[in-house]
């Protein structure tokens, strides 16, 4: 069975304190190193003040298969891993599981099980689907066309995202 590994390198943060995610310096510390959008995007989640913080232990269940999922996950520390017949994905900071489906209202496609200690934002998929009914229409395509992207081209886009 092949797998396939998604995380972003923690590394890059070590000389920024989570407290720091509005200065001005942490900006600048994003343009010297350099840092991609995902990288960016994980800091601001990862510092963020609104999400609270879960901690699941190595063998623990977070989302099951044929479930709607009612939070999301985006991971901070450690692994998750699910599979299916062809490959075994390995998870790890950056990745964020149960956000599409749950804002689909759709049942998950795979169980993932923590691998490695993880410590993560919850995302609660009320909460989501709250903020994205009062977002504009550009950010609602985004949305759209993401949905699609990761459950496919025939997923039932919710009213609130038309």
């Amino acid at each position: 069975m092949a797998q396939a590994k998604f995380e972003i390198n923690r590394e890059l943060y070590k000389e920024l304190s989570l407290a720091d995610a509005k200065l001005k310096s942490t900006l600048d510390f994003f343009a010297k190193k350099k840092m991609s959008s995902q990288e960016r995007l994980f800091f601001k989640v990862w510092a963020s003040e609104k999400l609270k913080i879960g901690v699941f232990d190595k063998g623990i269940t977070m989302l099951k298969k044929g479930e709607v999922p009612l939070s999301a996950y985006a991971i901070t520390l450690g692994t998750v891993e699910c599979e299916d017949e062809e490959h075994d994905y390995v998870l790890g900071p950056g990745s964020v599981i149960g956000l599409a489906e749950g804002l689909a209202e759709e049942p998950l496609r795979y169980t993932y099980t923590v691998k490695e200690f993880v410590n993560c934002k919850i995302i609660p998929i009320t909460n989501a689907i709250r903020e994205l009914q009062m977002t504009n229409t550009g950010l609602k395509g985004v949305c759209r066309m993401t949905l699609q992207r990761i459950l496919g081209q025939n997923t039932e886009i919710p009213d609130y995202m038309k």
